[in-house]
């Protein structure tokens, strides 16, 4: 994983933006109470390591829920492999692409193939897409699934490098005709006018 960049010279208030992520995710991850699996896909995870290191992350949810370290959060990244872990609680913190949404439902099935009983959260960053919810319905396990987003929609990489990690942007509005991404981008600006 990435080191946290330093961002005490950058122009604008980049720490705050970062700090605000991570307080966001550990917010998310102090309403599932209890032991859980944080399942995060590869693109995602490399991001997040310029937000929170792991370490990090683990000891803070920790004080927080005023539990020790075991009682934390597991970390995974997503794949067609089903998730191995003994926790009962399921996190999955992925972008808003179907082809994610196809390993998630792959993991479930599994689970429920073997007679697993557990909860499962599935955060979408920056946010949700109607694509990514009728993957659930269709599979019909959006029943079993508490839904949410984890509005990242800027990462600072360095004090003069921001990005919006929409690598597909350019070919969703030229190509597909798909204008969703400026959205993105449009909030991500407006996060940068408040800070």
């Amino acid at each position: 994983m990435a080191q946290i960049p330093n961002l005490d010279n950058a122009p604008l208030n980049l720490t705050s933006i970062r700090e605000q992520s991570q307080k966001e995710l550990v917010s998310i991850l102090k309403h599932i109470r209890g032991k859980k699996c944080l399942v995060i896909d590869q693109k995602l995870g490399d991001s997040l390591s310029l937000i929170i290191q792991t370490s990090l992350l683990k000891a803070t949810f920790s004080i927080i829920i005023a539990l020790p370290l075991e009682h934390g959060v597991e970390l995974r990244h997503l794949s067609a492999d089903p998730v191995q872990t003994d926790c009962s609680k399921v996190v999955y913190l992925v972008r808003s692409q179907p082809n994610l949404m196809r390993f998630i439902c792959s993991n479930i099935h599994n689970d429920v193939s073997k007679g697993l009983q557990r909860e499962y959260h599935v955060y979408f960053v920056p946010r949700r897409t109607v694509v990514c919810e009728k993957v659930l319905e269709e599979e019909k396990l959006h029943q079993m699934i508490t839904i949410g987003e984890y509005p990242l929609y800027i990462v600072p990489m360095d004090e003069d490098v921001l990005s919006f990690e929409l690598d597909l942007a350019y070919k969703e509005c030229q190509v597909d005709g798909d204008t969703g991404s400026l959205w993105h981008i449009a909030k991500a600006i407006h996060k940068l006018e408040v800070f």
